[in-house]
């Protein structure tokens, strides 16, 4: 074989493996933004739905205290299942700076018989406006980008 032959095999066959590695570097990506995008979303339905459920038991006179508490639990639940896992540190903070947030509404480790006292329908109240007022609620519309998510949890997470 001439050496232009060989100089075209090898290139050839250079082409097709930078091709499959593309290939794969694009599928390990696409499986990447897959994994945020269904722990993120476990995350905005268990938040949107505490903020709803905080407003459900605000306009039904707390009839029902043990579902806000549940609802703590499930978003808790889901923030700490993403945490395990994530590999990127950075990513791990934002989430544990989301659960530290939320534990400190947690009153017990009891949620099926649970009555609330002035002082935590309060503090439930207020987690309420602040899931709400950062986007954390139904018909806002989720994009599940880690930049939206991580911009979201600032903004819950910020003191006023």
């Amino acid at each position: 074989m001439k050496k232009t032959d060989w100089i075209k095999v090898l290139l050839v066959v250079s082409l097709f493996g930078n091709l499959a590695f593309f290939q794969n570097h694009e599928r390990a990506s696409r499986k990447q933004d897959i994994k945020y995008e269904l722990l993120n979303s476990n995350i905005y339905r268990d938040l949107a739905q505490l903020e709803e459920t905080i407003q459900y038991q605000i306009d039904n006179n707390w009839k029902n205290e043990p579902l806000v508490t549940q609802k703590l639990d499930d978003a808790i639940d889901s923030i700490l299942l993403s945490h395990v896992m994530e590999e990127d540190k950075n990513k791990e903070d934002i989430l544990w700076e989301l659960h530290e947030y939320l534990y400190k509404f947690k009153y017990s480790e009891e949620t099926f018989d649970v009555i609330l006292n002035d002082e935590q329908r309060f503090n439930f109240i207020y987690l309420g406006d602040k899931l709400r007022s950062s986007g954390w609620n139904y018909g806002v519309g989720d994009d599940l980008k880690w930049s939206v998510f991580k911009s979201k949890v600032k903004e819950l997470v910020a003191e006023t």
